[in-house]
C-alpha cells in the first residue's frame, strides 16, 4: 500500500473506477466497501451488507445516533416484565410496506418463525430464545408459545431474561421481511424487493453498486429528504478513499492506515473508538489446539501493544475480548504478555519450544492489514515459542467458507457488536451459537453465561467471570479493539459519529443536492 504525502492526493484510479459511475442519479454515496453477498436481513453478517439493510429496513425500535438509545420506529411503545424476559410492543398505526400493502404484527410473527427455521441457517437465530421453542414444529402452522400476535400488539416471551431486547429490535435481523420473501422455498435468500425502511430498492449491479430510493410509504417518510443513496462496492480502501477525495462519494466509513497522518487536519476526518475486536479464532477440533495450554500459549505469546503499532490507526490494544465501551460493565483485562508464561505452558503440553507441534495453517482475508497482522503474529509466534505457520491468504468469501468447513487452525476474524451490551460479545461463544466457528463447546462457559440470566443486580459481574474463563481457555486470541475513521462530506447534516457507525440514513439531510438525471 503506498504512503501518502501530505495533503493526500487521488490516484489515477479514481478515472478508471468511475468510468461506469458518470451520470448517477444518486444524491448521497457511499464508498460502502465489499460488494453484498446476500441482501437477507435473517443472513447478512457483513458490515457492507448493514449499512445497506439499515436503509431498507426498520424494526420495532431505531437507535438515537447520537446515544444508541432505542426510540419508537414500527413501534410506538414497549413494555418489559420479569427483567427482560418478556416484551409487549405496540405497533404505530396503519404502516404500510413499500409496496403500499399492510405491515402488521403478524409479519413480525412469520418474519421470526422464518428467522427460527433450521432450514434459514440464520446467524442470529439465537436471539430469540423463546419459550416453547423446544416444542415447536417449524414446518407446523403455529409459531412458538412465546411469539403472539394480536390485533396490533406483539408479545415475546422468552425462555430467560433478553434485557436488551429493544436495543436488538433495531438490528436488521429482527426487522420484517414481507410477504413475497416469507413465501420462497426454505433456504433461499430474500431479494427484499418489497421493503419497511426509509428506502427501497431500485436497482443492483453486482461488484458495482446498489441504489436505494425514498419509500414514500414509511412510516416516517416526512424526515426522509434524500431521494436517492448509491452504496457503492469498492474492493479497497484506496478505491475508497480516493473516490472520496474526487468528490464522487460523501461517505467513506473507513480509510487506509497509512494515509491517516495526512488526513488527521482535515474536518472530514475524525477517528473514535468502535465497538468491535479483531481477533484469532483457534480451531479446538484440531490435535494439539484441543489442549487449552496450547491455545493459551499462542495468546500469551502475542505482544499486542506492538501489534497495534504495526497496524496503526488508533487501533487498541486488546485486553479483553469486549471492548472496554460497553459502561458500566468492566470486561475482563486477561489478555496479557507473557512469552515466559507462554513458553512453559507449551512445554507443560509436550511442546518444549515448539519441538513436535504440527506447522499452523493461519486462513486470512486477502487485504494489507490482515496480511501484516498475520505476518506480525507468526513471527512473534516463531520468536517466543518456536512456532512454525503457513500463511494462507484467501480472498474474503474463500476465507470465510474455510472457516465455515472447519479447515483452518487459526483464522483472522473480527466481531462488532450489535448492542451496546457485552452479552453481544460473549454470546458468540455459546456451544450453540452458529457464530462460534471455534469447535469450541464448554459447558462451564454454558454455565456461566447461564447464571448471569437470572439474577439482574449481579448479572454483570457474571458476565465479567464468563469473559475471564473464555479468555482463560483460548478459544479465540483477541488482538486490538478498532477506531472508526470515517471519512463524511461537510455538506451531510444529522451525521453523528458513534462507536458502532451506525447510520439512520433517513434522518440525513444534504446542504446542496447531488446531479438529477
Amino acid at each position: 500500500m503506498p504512503r501518502y504525502p501530505a495533503p493526500v492526493r487521488p490516484a489515477l484510479l479514481v478515472g478508471l473506477v468511475l468510468a461506469s459511475c458518470r451520470g448517477a442519479a444518486a444524491e448521497l454515496v457511499v464508498a460502502n466497501g465489499p460488494d453484498p453477498e446476500v441482501l437477507d436481513p435473517q443472513l447478512a453478517s457483513s458490515t457492507a451488507e448493514g449499512r445497506i439493510l439499515s436503509a431498507l429496513t426498520c424494526g420495532l425500535t431505531r437507535l438515537d445516533p447520537a446515544t444508541l438509545l432505542p426510540q419508537p420506529a414500527l413501534a410506538q411503545s414497549w413494555r418489559a416484565h420479569d427483567g427482560g424476559r418478556s416484551w409487549e410492543f405496540t405497533l404505530r398505526p396503519d404502516l404500510r410496506w413499500s409496496d403500499g400493502s399492510p405491515l402488521t404484527a403478524v409479519d413480525f410473527v412469520d418474519s421470526w418463525r422464518r428467522l427460527l427455521h433450521p432450514a434459514t441457517a440464520a446467524p442470529c437465530r439465537d436471539w430469540l430464545p423463546l419459550e416453547g421453542l423446544a416444542e415447536w414444529d417449524p414446518d407446523g402452522a403455529a409459531p412458538p408459545a412465546g411469539l403472539q400476535a394480536e390485533g396490533g400488539r406483539l408479545s415475546v416471551r422468552f425462555q430467560r431474561p433478553v434485557p436488551c431486547f429493544d436495543q436488538m429490535c433495531a438490528y436488521h435481523a429482527l426487522a420484517p421481511l414481507p410477504p413475497c420473501d416469507r413465501a420462497a422455498p426454505a433456504g433461499e435468500p430474500a431479494s427484499l424487493r418489497v421493503s419497511s425502511g426509509p428506502y427501497r430498492l431500485l436497482e443492483r449491479r453486482v461488484r458495482d453498486r446498489v441504489r436505494v430510493a425514498r419509500n414514500p410509504c414509511y412510516w416516517d417518510a416526512a424526515s426522509v429528504t434524500i431521494a436517492r443513496i448509491d452504496f457503492l462496492t469498492t474492493d479497497s480502501l484506496l478505491t475508497a478513499l480516493n473516490l472520496f477525495l474526487a468528490g464522487d462519494a460523501d461517505y467513506a466509513p473507513d480509510v487506509p492506515s497509512l494515509a491517516i497522518p495526512a488526513l488527521a487536519s482535515r474536518a472530514e476526518y475524525a477517528p473514535a473508538p468502535y465497538f468491535g475486536t479483531e481477533f484469532y479464532r483457534v480451531n479446538c477440533r484440531r490435535g494439539p489446539l484441543q489442549d487449552a495450554r496450547v491455545r493459551r500459549a499462542l495468546s500469551l505469546a502475542v505482544d499486542r501493544d506492538a501489534l497495534a503499532a504495526t497496524v496503526g490507526g488508533g487501533q487498541a490494544p486488546a485486553r479483553s475480548f469486549v471492548p472496554p465501551y460497553a459502561a458500566p460493565y468492566q470486561p475482563a483485562a486477561e489478555c496479557r504478555f507473557d512469552p515466559q508464561a507462554a513458553a512453559d505452558l507449551l512445554a507443560a503440553a509436550g511442546f518444549p519450544g515448539g519441538s513436535g507441534l504440527p506447522r499452523l495453517r493461519v486462513v486470512f482475508p486477502s487485504g494489507e492489514t490482515s496480511r501484516d497482522v498475520a505476518e506480525a503474529l507468526a513471527d512473534q509466534w516463531r520468536r517466543h515459542l518456536g512456532v512454525a505457520t503457513t500463511l494462507d491468504m484467501q480472498e474474503s468469501a474463500s476465507a470465510r467458507a474455510a472457516v465455515r468447513a472447519g479447515d483452518y487452525d487459526l483464522a483472522r476474524a473480527s466481531w462488532i457488536g450489535d448492542y451496546l451490551d457485552p452479552a453481544t460479545f460473549l454470546d458468540v461463544l455459546r456451544a450453540d451459537n452458529p457464530q462460534n466457528q471455534t469447535a469450541w463447546a464448554d459447558p462451564e462457559y454454558g454455565a456461566r453465561l447461564a447464571a448471569a440470566e437470572g439474577d439482574a443486580a449481579a448479572r454483570l459481574e457474571r458476565l465479567r467471570a464468563a469473559e475471564s474463563y473464555l479468555l482463560e481457555q483460548a478459544p479465540i486470541i483477541p488482538l486490538f479493539h478498532y477506531a472508526t475513521h470515517e471519512l463524511v462530506a461537510p455538506r451531510i447534516a444529522n451525521f453523528a459519529r458513534n462507536s458502532r457507525q451506525y447510520v439512520d440514513w433517513g434522518r440525513l439531510r444534504l446542504a446542496a443536492t447531488g446531479p438529477e438525471d
